[in-house]
C-alpha cells in the first residue's frame, strides 16, 4: 500500500507542478509523460509477473494450485477431465488453479505456448457444473490452447494492464484523499489530490473504453470458434449450453471480483461484467446467441429452466473392470494413409480421441495412476519406461541414475514400478508423459535438471540411444527444461533460413520408417516437395546424430507459425510416403510437433498394438 501511495503522490506532484507553468504545451507534455509512465508501470508489472511463470497470472486473481494428489471430489473430477483432454489432444496435462474466492462460473487458460499453458477455474464452476458441463467448459478452453489464442491473449494483457492500472490509481486517489474507505475518515481529506484522482480516473476510464473495444475485436470470433471446437471435441452440445445457462441463472453470473479481471476479460469463458456499452465492447457474444449457435434446435429457455433446478448429485461409477476387459478401443479408420490423415487432427481432435483417452485412464493400473500424482512417483514412472528387463543393462541404468543425482528411494521405486509399465503396450508411453508432466513441473529448477540428467544417463547406459528414447527425452525437455521457457518466440520468418535443419529432420524421418535406402530417398523427396524446398539433399544414415537433430528442432521452434505449419506438412508427407505409418514414425512426428508448439493427438496406428510395425 505504501508503494501505491508513493506512486500516487508522485503523479499528483507532477500534475501540480504542471499547473505552475503558463504554457499549455508544457502542461500537455508533462501530463502525457506522466500518463505514459503510469501505463508503462502497469505493463511492466504484469510482464515481471509473467516472467516468473504462467501460473503467476493465476496468482494475480488469488488462484490456488490444485495438487495432483488432491483428495477433494470436485478437484479429482477436474483433474480427471483435464487429463482426458490432454491425452486426446496430444498435450501434456497443464497445471490447474482454482479461484477459491470467486463464486461466479468462469474459467480461462494462459501461457506463451501449449506446453506452458495453465488452466484456471473458479470455485463456482467446480461447485455448480456437472461433470459433462465442466468437460465442455474445459474443452472450450483447450481450443484456445490448440488454436494459438493464448499467446495473443497474453500480449493483449500486457498492453491493456497498463490502462487498467491507470484507472485503478485514479480510483484509489479518489477514495484515499476523500477519506472514503479509510478508518481515519476525513483525516486524509485533500480536495486537490482527490480532484486530481478524479481526473486520472477519467483518463483511465476513457482508456478502458478503448481497451474494451480492442478486447471485443480480439475475442468474439475466437469465442465462437472455441464453442464449435468444444462441441466437436465432446460431441455434447447440451453440456456446453447447460454450462452457459447456469451462468445466466447463477446469482454471481460469471463475475470475477478481482480488479485484474478487466485486463483479462477477453481470456475468460464468459464476460465477468456487463457494461452499459455492452453491444460495443462485449468481449463475448451474448449468452443466448452462443446457445442458439451451439444448438439451434433447442430454445435457450429450455436450458434456463433446467439450470434453475438444483443439480442432482452425480452417481458414482461402478467399480472398475479387470484391466483385460477395459482396454481402450482404437480409433477408426484403422490405418493412417496419406498426409491429410496425419495433420488433420493437429489442433482439432475429435470425440473419438476423447473416448480413447477416457478408456486409457480407466485401463491404467491403480499403482501407476497413484504414482503419477506426486513428483517422486512421476519420476519413477518416466524412468521405469526406459528401464530394461535384462538384468545386466538394468543394473547399469540404476548405477547411472544414482550417479546423475537420483536418490536411493527414486532408484528403488523405479525398479518396483517398472514391471507394471512393461505390461503396457509401448504406444501408451506418450500418454504417460502427458500425465507425468504436471507433477514434474512442481519440482524446482535444480530438481528438474537432476531428473532430466538421470533420464538421459539411464537411456545411454547401454551405449545406445533408440529413437523411442529420443522421443521421450525430447518431449520431456520441451515441457520441463530451459527450452520450454523460450517457446513462443519468433526469430526466423521463412523456412528457407533453416534449410540445413529441415534437411536433417527430413532425413531422420525418412530413415525411421525403412532400412531400404531407395525407400528412404523416395520418402525424403516427397517431404521436400511438400515443403517446397527442392534444393534439399538427403543426408547419409551413418552421419545422422540425434544431438544435432535436437539443435535443429531448437532453431525451428523460433520459426514463424505459418512456416511451421508448412514444415509439418513436409514431415508428415515423409512418414506417410509408403502409406503405412509405423509407431516409431508417429512418435517421432509427435516429438517434432511438440518442439514446434503444434501438439498432435494420438493416431490410430500408434494406438492399435495389432497394427504396430516394430
Amino acid at each position: 500500500m505504501a508503494a501505491i501511495v508513493a506512486c500516487v503522490d508522485g503523479v499528483v506532484a507532477l500534475v501540480c507542478f504542471a499547473f505552475s507553468y503558463k504554457s499549455n504545451s508544457t502542461l500537455y507534455l508533462i501530463s502525457s509523460l506522466a500518463t505514459l509512465a503510469v501505463i508503462s508501470l502497469g505493463s511492466l508489472e504484469i510482464l515481471a509477473r509473467l516472467s516468473m511463470g504462467n501460473g503467476e497470472l493465476a496468482t494475480l486473481l488469488a488462484g490456488r494450485p490444485v495438487p495432483r494428489a488432491s483428495g477433494r471430489d470436485d478437484e479429482r473430477r477436474l483433474i480427471n477431465v483435464v487429463d482426458e483432454m490432454a491425452i486426446a489432444s496430444g498435450l501434456a496435462a497443464p497445471p490447474l488453479y482454482v479461484l477459491n474466492r470467486e463464486r461466479g462460473i468462469n474459467a480461462f487458460v494462459a501461457g506463451l505456448s501449449p506446453g506452458q499453458a495453465v488452466v484456471v477455474v473458479t470455485q463456482g464452476a467446480l461447485e455448480q457444473l456437472s461433470r459433462d458441463e465442466l468437460q465442455a467448459v474445459i474443452a472450450h478452453e483447450f481450443s484456445h490452447i490448440l488454436h494459438g489464442d493464448i499467446r495473443l491473449n497474453l500480449r493483449a494483457v500486457c498492453a491493456l494492464q497498463g490502462i487498467v492500472f491507470l484507472a485503478a490509481i485514479g480510483r484509489f486517489m479518489m477514495q484515499y484523499y476523500s477519506g472514503a474507505g479509510t478508518e481515519e475518515g476525513r483525516r486524509f481529506f485533500h480536495l486537490p489530490f482527490a480532484a486530481a484522482g478524479a481526473g486520472v480516473f477519467a483518463v483511465g476510464s476513457i482508456g478502458l473504453l478503448f481497451c474494451r473495444i480492442i478486447q471485443a475485436a480480439l475475442a468474439r470470433e475466437r469465442e465462437n470458434l472455441a464453442d464449435a471446437s468444444a462441441v466437436r471435441f465432446t460431441r455434447n452440445a447440451d453440456a456446453l449450453c447447460g454450462a452457459l445457462a447456469r451462468i445466466q441463472v447463477n446469482a454471481e453470473g460469471a463475475r470475477l471480483r478481482n480488479w485484474h479481471a478487466d485486463a483479462l476479460a477477453h481470456m475468460l469463458f464468459a464476460p465477468s461484467t456487463e457494461g452499459w456499452l455492452r453491444s460495443l465492447v462485449a468481449t463475448h457474444p451474448p449468452i443466448e446467441d452462443r446457445m442458439r449457435r451451439i444448438n439451434p434446435h433447442i430454445a435457450p429457455g429450455f436450458y434456463f429452466e433446467k439450470a434453475k433446478k438444483p443439480r442432482v448429485a452425480e452417481e458414482k461409477k461402478p467399480a472398475a473392470l479387470p484391466p483385460e476387459r477395459q482396454k481402450p478401443q482404437t480409433i477408426v479408420p484403422k490405418r493412417l494413409t496419406g498426409v491429410a490423415a496425419l495433420i488433420a487432427t493437429i489442433g482439432d481432435p475429435g470425440a473419438n480421441h476423447l473416448e480413447y483417452a477416457a478408456g486409457l485412464l480407466a485401463y491404467l493400473a491403480p499403482s501407476i495412476r497413484d504414482a503419477l500424482r506426486d513428483p517422486l512417483g512421476a519420476q519413477t514412472v518416466m524412468l521405469g519406461c526406459v528401464l530394461e528387463e535384462e538384468l545386466t543393462i538394468r543394473n547399469r541404468q540404476m548405477v547411472a541414475i544414482g550417479a546423475a543425482g537420483g536418490s536411493e528411494d527414486l532408484a528403488r521405486k523405479t525398479e518396483v514400478i517398472a514391471p507394471s509399465l512393461r505390461q503396457l503396450d509401448r504406444a501408451y508411453r506418450l500418454p504417460l508423459v502427458a500425465l507425468a508432466v504436471p507433477a514434474l513441473k512442481t519440482l524446482d529448477e535444480a530438481g528438474r535438471h537432476a531428473f532430466l540428467e538421470a533420464l538421459r544417463q539411464a537411456m545411454v547406459a547401454d551405449q545406445r540411444l533408440t529413437l523411442s528414447d529420443f522421443v521421450l527425452a525430447t518431449i520431456l525437455e520441451w515441457n520441463l527444461g530451459p527450452k520450454a521457457r523460450r517457446a513462443g518466440r519468433v526469430r526466423y520468418r521463412h523456412r528457407a533460413e533453416l534449410a540445413a535443419e529441415t534437411a536433417l529432420v527430413l532425413s531422420l524421418l525418412a530413415y525411421a520408417g525403412t532400412k531400404d535406402p531407395s525407400e528412404a530417398a523416395a520418402a525424403f523427396d516427397k517431404g521436400k516437395q511438400a515443403v517446397a524446398m527442392p534444393a534439399l539433399a538427403l543426408g547419409a544414415r551413418d552421419a545422422l546424430q540425434l544431438s544435432r537433430v535436437s539443435e535443429a528442432l531448437e532453431r525451428m521452434s523460433v520459426l514463424a507459425p505459418l512456416e511451421k505449419a508448412q514444415l509439418l506438412e513436409g514431415f508428415a508427407a515423409t512418414v506417410a510416403a509408403d502409406g503405412d505409418v509405423k509407431l516409431v514414425e508417429h512418435e517421432l512426428l509427435r516429438a517434432v510437433a511438440c518442439a514446434l508448439d503444434c501438439p498432435m493427438p494420438p493416431s490410430v496406428a500408434a494406438l492399435d498394438p495389432r497394427l504396430l510395425r516394430k
